[in-house]
């Protein structure tokens, strides 16, 4: 009756059925409200019990269910204080919040991951109104293409929001609109095409420090939005393997800015797309790692700077630099 964890985990030869039966009875039973890790990943499971069952599990703070077969995830609701839930490598197409729109009290939560399952919306099961911020929301590798409730999408707080390798043609505005404070926003491998102006300025955008767009088809950044005066924290952004014939210089305003990747632009066709050189490089005070490499520069004719430590050009097939004015920070290792 005082059990607090429990695992049973790796058992394949219980059945879907059978196993959301066993939890049912597990809640039922007496240790069903005294639970406080439950272990049942590499499962069968395909459904967890309704909320009516898993709102009883109140002292539940970790809920591991990463590989087994489930389609849909019931709410556990506002009283369950989850810190910590894992649902990755699934079949997930839906994940629902109780009726007052938690999916699970959200107060002591570090830690939610979803990543490779089959959503196609971003749940709305989170609040950026709360005060309360997680470490990690992770629902990379789905099929997102869109937010649940679109322009009402009620917003998250947490460092990192990872969208990596969904279906986001375009940037949805509510992500930030919505007042989320998130520092890390990864959106890598997603097909966009397009950031609206608009899409990264909300009232808590200064909170970005991290921005990750490689592996899209970016040719432009609107110039406010990665502003100074809208990101003026931002430490590094990554644009690699977008399709920009034009330097994006709005980063560079940044004073903060520290890592700026914008290796490898191309064309639908597999052309190289990007010539131009940013001038002035050598301005940004903080910069300390730039990686423009896999292009197609030619003649650069600017100042470089001394104090770049990472500084990569690699695979500019035409390119002439004179870097005679750093030949002695090489020679002592510091370049």
């Amino acid at each position: 009756p005082n059990i607090q964890s429990l695992n049973l985990a790796m058992n394949q030869n219980i059945s879907a059925e059978q196993l959301k039966a066993d939890w049912e009875a597990i809640i039922d039973g007496e240790s069903g409200d005294n639970i406080q890790i439950m272990y049942l990943g590499y499962n069968n499971l395909v459904e967890t019990p309704s909320y009516d069952y898993l709102k009883r599990m109140s002292k539940l703070g970790l809920l591991d269910c990463t590989n087994n077969r489930l389609e849909r995830v019931h709410p556990f609701g506002k009283e369950v204080s989850l810190t910590t839930i894992y649902l990755d490598n699934n079949r997930i197409t839906e994940i629902s919040a109780a009726e007052d729109g938690y999916f699970c009290g959200i107060n002591l939560m570090e830690t939610f991951s979803c990543s490779h399952n089959k959503l196609t919306e971003l749940p709305d099961i989170f609040t950026a109104r709360s005060i309360y911020g997680l470490l990690s929301v992770d629902f990379s590798y789905n099929n997102i293409s869109a937010l649940e409730n679109g322009d009402k999408w009620r917003g998250v707080n947490t460092s990192t929001l990872n969208l990596a390798a969904n279906r986001l043609s375009e940037m949805p505005k509510a992500i930030l609109g919505s007042g989320s404070r998130i520092e890390t926003l990864l959106l890598s491998s997603n097909g966009m095409h397009t950031i609206a102006e608009g899409s990264f300025s909300s009232e808590n955008s200064a909170s970005l420090t991290t921005i990750d767009l490689s592996y899209n088809k970016l040719t432009h950044l609107p110039y406010y939005d990665f502003s100074a005066e809208n990101l003026p924290y931002l430490y590094g952004i990554d644009l690699s393997s977008n399709s920009f014939s034009e330097f994006p210089y709005a980063p560079l305003s940044i004073a903060t800015l520290t890592v700026m990747s914008i290796r490898q632009q191309r064309d639908e066709a597999g052309n190289r797309t990007l010539r131009e050189w940013p001038q002035g490089l050598y301005q940004c005070p903080k910069m300390s790692a730039f990686y423009i490499g896999s292009n197609d520069l030619r003649k650069i004719e600017d100042t470089i700077s001394p104090y770049i430590l990472l500084f990569e050009i690699k695979d500019n097939p035409n390119i002439s630099i004179d870097l005679s004015s750093v030949c002695s920070y090489i020679e002592m290792g510091y370049y």
